[in-house]
């Protein structure tokens, strides 16, 4: 099987539906690289990068880039790296508890709230230990 990893993604080519070029397109559109970028990355200029992407949105059957990701992570052409999945979560929680002003993710985790299946309102803190002191 071909793969090409980008800097946080892997794509891989699973029953040979893309090409070499096409397979590293879709790995830096992933990353969220626009035409220029993945010119410049794969060598050449924005054309090639745009006749690249419209070639992987056409065997994905998508009409735009957003579509196409989904699509490609949901079929398994696409993949995270575990780590890149831990950082990112880290980083949103750190990044809502800064928000929320308090410099962590604490406050973040005892004031969001989550639908259950029944459709009522849990609380986090509620699910999870007392917060030790602090006030939320």
């Amino acid at each position: 099987m071909q793969t090409f990893t980008a800097t946080e993604f892997t794509a891989c080519n699973l029953n040979h539906l893309f090409t070499r070029a096409e397979l590293e397109t879709l790995a830096w559109m992933a990353e969220g690289k626009e035409n220029s970028a993945i010119g410049l990355l794969r060598g050449h200029g924005e054309p090639g990068a745009k006749k690249l992407v419209s070639s992987v949105l056409h065997k994905l059957n998508c009409n735009n880039r957003c579509l196409a990701i989904a699509r490609a992570f949901s079929s398994g052409y696409l993949k995270a790296a575990r780590n890149t999945l831990q950082v990112v979560a880290a980083l949103l929680i750190v990044v809502s508890g800064i928000s929320a002003g308090t410099g962590t993710g604490d406050s973040f985790l005892r004031t969001a709230s989550s639908r259950t299946q029944s459709a009522q309102r849990v609380r986090w803190e509620e699910v999870l230990p007392a917060n030790h002191g602090g006030a939320a």
